[in-house]
């Protein structure tokens, strides 16, 4: 997904489409793994890393992503961080989610798809 996002070696650019064109799922690693990427190594803006993220998801050839992951980029477009947004979509069996992170219920605002515990 990088290689297709940041085109930085026009080759892989290139062989990574055709493979997601085969048709592809996209697992929470990796979703984790581009947003870091992304922002650590290439320094893209929060905004631009959300668009990258919901462009790929929005590829016809897209066969799986993580439930509810669009709410959890959308969140990290406003400012959320991306990693907790995702332990909260993917913790679907959870009744709640506990943590001593105090800035996280407020990021994560009233949509929350699992209540939040904090800790003291």
């Amino acid at each position: 997904m990088v290689r297709i996002l940041v085109e930085d070696d026009p080759d892989q650019a290139i062989t990574a489409h055709d493979v997601l064109a085969r048709g592809f799922i996209v697992t929470t690693s990796v979703l984790l793994e581009t947003e870091w990427l992304l922002r650590s190594k290439y320094s893209w803006p929060r905004a631009t890393i959300a668009a990258a993220l919901r462009d790929i998801l929005d590829m016809p050839s897209l066969r799986s992503a993580p439930d509810n992951i669009l709410w959890a980029i959308d969140r990290f477009a406003a400012g959320a961080d991306f990693a907790d947004m995702v332990h909260l979509v993917t913790a679907n069996s959870a009744s709640g989610f506990a943590t001593f992170d105090r800035r996280l219920a407020k990021q994560a605002g009233a949509g929350s798809p699992l209540s939040i515990e904090t800790l003291t």
